[in-house]
């Protein structure tokens, strides 16, 4: 059983990510040594690496009157919360649905 350790070579030190091996910490998340979180993650060869954690994936919202505006024209009621009406949408018409109406819908759900 690997312990995932903090190391104090400098190899550790001087870098950007965390003073952990990223084999020996599998799957965890730290933080670096820049301050910025790190997710421990394998590549293809199972190899374990350090890939920073994007904090500001932030995504647009969708308004409750443009999520009405397209459960109307996808001639669907317009009552209920954002997640119930998309909800909706995709249930009733999914085969029907424009790719971009699919993208907005999906970024609630």
């Amino acid at each position: 059983m690997s312990r995932c350790r903090k190391e104090t070579s400098f190899k550790y030190r001087s870098r950007r990510s965390p003073q952990y091996s990223a084999n020996k910490c599998k799957s965890m998340k730290k933080l670096g040594n820049d301050g910025n979180l790190y997710k421990s993650v394998s590549n293809k060869k199972g190899v374990y690496r350090w890939i920073k954690v994007n904090k500001n994936t932030h995504t647009k919202k969708i308004s409750l009157r443009s999520l009405k505006n397209m459960a109307s024209r996808y001639q669907l009621t317009t009552s209920g919360t954002k997640k119930q009406i998309a909800k909706r949408i995709l249930l009733l018409r999914s085969r029907n649905l424009k790719v971009k109406d699919k993208k907005h819908l999906n970024r609630i759900l």
